[in-house]
């Protein structure tokens, strides 16, 4: 299983970063924005499970 970074901020650092080096293609940039996609619906996937817990320990 490969280590998935926490914070969703992550990948657009990453993307500025190439962008500085000079090799960030548009490919690679669509690759960087849907890893940062697909972070913010996993911590929105976490508030939802925190908030459906909450609601069933009352």
């Amino acid at each position: 299983m490969k280590d998935i970074p926490n914070n969703r901020l992550f990948y657009l650092e990453a993307a500025k970063a190439a962008k500085a080096a000079g090799n960030l293609s548009s490919v690679m940039l669509r690759v960087y924005l849907m890893n940062y996609v697909r972070a913010y619906r996993r911590e929105q996937a976490a508030i939802a499970v925190a908030a459906r817990e909450k609601l069933f320990e009352n």
